[in-house]
C-alpha cells in the first residue's frame, strides 16, 4: 500500500509540474498578445483573456546597514602661494640650437721677399727692359721700398724719321703705421725722351739731336690719413704735394697742391668737406704765367642697403693771367637698389673746373710744341644715367649715358703757323663743346683663375667754331682677359678697337696752302703675354704687341709700331 500511494503520488507531481508548464506557456503567449496590441491598435472590446496559476511571489527580509557616514576632506593645503600670468606668443619663435664653432689651426703666413728684378729685350725695335722693386717684407709698424724702371728703343720706321725713346723711373716711397693714422710719402723722379719723328725722310734730312726731346719730372708729396672708427671724430685726409716739369728748351712748371678732405657722422648720415689749394707757376721763354686755383666742396651722403643720396656743391675761385673767375658746380646722384644688388638704376650731375698743364698736354701728347697758349676747362655740367649691377656671383655689368657741356676745350691740332717748315708739333686750340657719350661694361671674374673685362664708348662731339673735334676718335672698345693656369702658366691679353678721328692738316688750293680737316682711319692693336713661372723664385715671359702688324696712326704724322715682341725674365733674389 505504501509503495502503490508513492507511485500515485508521484504521478500527481508530474501531472502537477505538466499543468504549471502549460500556465507558463499561455502566459507567455498572453505576454506576447499583450504586447503585440500594445504596437497595433485592436478592438479591445472583443477580446476577453483569462489565465491561473499558482505562482506565489514572496520578499526576502532586507538587511540594514548600521555604518553612520563620514565625511573625509582630500583637499591639501598648498603654504605661500603666488599668483601670476604666464604668457606664451602666438607664434612662438624659432629657436636655433647653437653649436660650437670650428677650430681652425693657425695657417702660416705666406713668406715675402725683399726684391723682384724683371729684365726683358725686343729684338725687332732693339728694346731693352729691366725693372727693379726693393721692399721691406711684413711689419706692423712701416712700409717702405724703392722702384726703379727702363724701357728704351730705337726704333726707325718707314718714310719717316728717328723714333727712338726712353722712359726711365725713380721712386722711394715709405708708409708709417700709427694707432689712429698713416702716414705715406714718396719721391719720384721720372726722365722721359721721345722725337719728334713725324716728318716726310725724302724731304728733310735731320739728326736726332735736332728731332730730340725729353722732359724731367719730380714729385716729392706726403700724405696723413685717419683710421676713427668711432663715428662721432672726424676722419681726415691731407696731401701736400710739389712738383717740377720741364723740357729741353726750359719751360718748366712749378706746382704746390694741398688737398684736404674731412667727414664725419651726423647720425646716419656722412657729412664731408673738401679744401683744394692749387698753386701752378709756367715759365716759358715768352712769358711767365701764375695760377691760383682754391675751391670749397661740401657734400651730405644718406642712404642704407637699397638707397643712396648725395648732394653737394663745389665753388672754385680761378686766379689766373691776373683774371678772377667764380665757378660753381653741382653734385648730386642717386640710386636705388631696385632687387638684391641686379638691377641698381643711378642718376646725377656734377661739373668742375679742369687745370690744362704743360705736365698733363706732355703725358698725353709727347709731340706738343715747346710753347704753349694755357686756358683751363670749365666743364660746367655733365648729366648721367645708368644702370649697373650683378648678374651673378661672378659676373657685374655698368651701362651709362652722359651729356657734358664745355668751356675752352682744348683740341690738338698741328701748328702750321711755325718757322719749323717740317710741321711736326702740335699746338692747341680751344673751343666751347658738347659731348654726348654711351658706354659700358662688362665684367666676369671665376676667382683667381680666370678674368675678364670688356668696355667700350660712342663719343659724339659737337663743337661751336672748330669744323671738327680734332685727335677724338668716335668710339673706343677694349677687351682685357686673364688666364691663370695652377699659377704655373699666366695668360694675359688685351684688345682695343679705336674708331677713325679726324686732323687738320695743310694742303695746296690754287696756288695756296689751306687748312682742311682729314680723317686718320680707325685701327685695332691686339696684344698677347704668356708667363710661365718655373718656380717662386724664377719665371720666364713673352709679350706680343700689335699682332695684326698695322701701321695706324694715334696723331696725324706719326705712325706706330708694327708687330714686336719681347723675351724676358723674372727673378727674386733675395
Amino acid at each position: 500500500m505504501s509503495s502503490f500511494n508513492s507511485i500515485q503520488h508521484n504521478h500527481l507531481t508530474e501531472i502537477q509540474q505538466r499543468k504549471i508548464k502549460i500556465a507558463l506557456i499561455v502566459f507567455l503567449i498572453v505576454g506576447f498578445v499583450v504586447v503585440s496590441l500594445a504596437q497595433t491598435p485592436l478592438n479591445t472590446n472583443t477580446m476577453v483573456i483569462k489565465g491561473t496559476s499558482y505562482f506565489e511571489p514572496s520578499c526576502k527580509d532586507a538587511i540594514k546597514l548600521n555604518d553612520v557616514p563620514e565625511i573625509k576632506d582630500s583637499v591639501k593645503r598648498i603654504q605661500n602661494i603666488k599668483y601670476g600670468i604666464a604668457s606664451t606668443p602666438l607664434f612662438p619663435k624659432y629657436n636655433v640650437q647653437t653649436i660650437d664653432a670650428a677650430k681652425l689651426q693657425n695657417e702660416p703666413l705666406p713668406k715675402l721677399y725683399h726684391a723682384i728684378l724683371k729684365a726683358g729685350y725686343g729684338p725687332i725695335y732693339n728694346m731693352p727692359y729691366g725693372e727693379l722693386w726693393l721692399a721691406n717684407t711684413r711689419s706692423r709698424e712701416n712700409n717702405y721700398g724703392l722702384h726703379l724702371k727702363h724701357f728704351s728703343s730705337t726704333a726707325q720706321l718707314d718714310n719717316v724719321g728717328y723714333g727712338g725713346l726712353s722712359n726711365n723711373v725713380a721712386e722711394v716711397f715709405f708708409k708709417q703705421f700709427y694707432k689712429k693714422h698713416t702716414l705715406s710719402g714718396d719721391f719720384v723722379y721720372n726722365r722721359n725722351v721721345n722725337h719728334y719723328y713725324g716728318y716726310d725722310t725724302s724731304a728733310n734730312q735731320l739728326t736726332t739731336d735736332f728731332t730730340r726731346q725729353h722732359y724731367n719730372f719730380i714729385n716729392p708729396k706726403l700724405e696723413i690719413k685717419s683710421h676713427y672708427t668711432d663715428s662721432t671724430h672726424i676722419n681726415h685726409n691731407i696731401k701736400v704735394g710739389y712738383y717740377n716739369f720741364f723740357n729741353r728748351q726750359s719751360e718748366v712748371e712749378n706746382n704746390i697742391k694741398l688737398d684736404a678732405t674731412g667727414n664725419m657722422f651726423l647720425n646716419k648720415e656722412r657729412f664731408s668737406l673738401g679744401f683744394l689749394t692749387d698753386f701752378y707757376n709756367h715759365k716759358q721763354a715768352n712769358d711767365t704765367l701764375n695760377n691760383l686755383i682754391m675751391s670749397l666742396a661740401p657734400s651730405f651722403l644718406a642712404g642704407n642697403k637699397q638707397w643712396q643720396l648725395e648732394i653737394g656743391l663745389r665753388g672754385t675761385i680761378d686766379n689766373f693771367k691776373q683774371k678772377t673767375r667764380f665757378y660753381f658746380h653741382p653734385k648730386l646722384s642717386a640710386q636705388y637698389n631696385v632687387y638684391e644688388n641686379i638691377i641698381i638704376p643711378y642718376a646725377g650731375v656734377e661739373g668742375g673746373l679742369i687745370k690744362n698743364s704743360f705736365k698733363n698736354y706732355a703725358y698725353e701728347n709727347p709731340f706738343v710744341n715747346t710753347t704753349l697758349r694755357y686756358t683751363n676747362t670749365n666743364n660746367k655740367y655733365n648729366f648721367f644715367l645708368g644702370l649697373k649691377g650683378n648678374l651673378s656671383s661672378n659676373t657685374s655689368y655698368d651701362t651709362k649715358v652722359s651729356y657734358a657741356q664745355y668751356d675752352s676745350m682744348y683740341f690738338y691740332a698741328i701748328n702750321y703757323n711755325t718757322t719749323n717748315v717740317i710741321y711736326n708739333r702740335f699746338d692747341l686750340l680751344y673751343d666751347n663743346a658738347s659731348l654726348l657719350t654711351i658706354g659700358g661694361q662688362l665684367k666676369y671674374q671665376y676667382k683667381e683663375k680666370f678674368n675678364l673685362i670688356g668696355k667700350g664708348n660712342y663719343y659724339l662731339w659737337k663743337t661751336k667754331n672748330l669744323t671738327r673735334a680734332y685727335h677724338k676718335p668716335d668710339f673706343d672698345i677694349t677687351f682685357s682677359g686673364i688666364y691663370n693656369l695652377q699659377s704655373k702658366i699666366i695668360l694675359k691679353a688685351d684688345v682695343f678697337f679705336v674708331g677713325q678721328q679726324w686732323a687738320l692738316t695743310q694742303v695746296a688750293e690754287n696756288d695756296a696752302n689751306v687748312l682742311k680737316p682729314k680723317i686718320l682711319k680707325g685701327y685695332v692693336d691686339a696684344n698677347l703675354e704668356a708667363e710661365y713661372r718655373y718656380s717662386k723664385m724664377l719665371s720666364f715671359f713673352a709679350r706680343f704687341n700689335n699682332i695684326a702688324n698695322q701701321r695706324y696712326f694715334k696723331y696725324d704724322k706719326y705712325p706706330s709700331m708694327r708687330f714686336n715682341f719681347m723675351l724676358g725674365v723674372t727673378f727674386v733674389p733675395f
